[in-house]
């Protein structure tokens, strides 16, 4: 499998072979790498229960259509139903519905830059993928979309140990 190096994380440029006809199985197309991250503290943490998407991390930012967007930027504060629903394939490859938004963090502003921080992230059920998966700090894991149905789906694929660099 082809390895980018950026950020000194490694990158897997194809998806594992499982995940890919999962994806077939479920109507998907146009399969994009949106982003890597290793996971932190806060992804994990019960309390928080979310996974943390920076902007700053995202390889591309045209895998969401506009009104996608506008959904996610239009729900209301405290609102928790709100925010656009996903599939997401875990790397188990159940499939979960959560819920993804964004959040402007106007009261972090960074140090050196003095911006504020702007982040999507998936929330509601997040925990329940967390403790199926063992996800732990740490963690190398990527995402990605796709569209089924003409809908925006997700897949994470979390790069533990050479079992999951291979796919298996």
């Amino acid at each position: 499998m082809p390895f980018k190096k950026r950020r000194s994380l490694r990158v897997v440029v194809e998806l594992p072979v499982k995940l890919k006809e999962k994806i077939t199985q479920m109507g998907g197309t146009g399969e994009t790498l949106i982003t890597k991250r290793t996971l932190t503290t806060t992804d994990v943490d019960k309390g928080q229960s979310h996974l943390s998407i920076p902007m700053s991390s995202l390889l591309t930012h045209s895998f969401m259509k506009s009104d996608e967007k506008e959904k996610i930027e239009n729900r209301v504060k405290g609102d928790k139903e709100g925010g656009l629903t996903v599939k997401v394939i875990d790397p188990k490859l159940q499939v979960w519905e959560l819920k993804m938004r964004r959040s402007h963090d106007t009261k972090k502003k960074r140090k050196t830059t003095g911006k504020t921080s702007s982040l999507y992230y998936l929330a509601y059920q997040w925990n329940h993928v967390v403790k199926a998966n063992k996800f732990k700090q740490c963690d190398e894991l990527q995402l990605w979309s796709f569209r089924s149905q003409q809908k925006i789906c997700l897949a994470l694929v979390l790069l533990r140990g050479e079992e999951r660099l291979l796919g298996n």
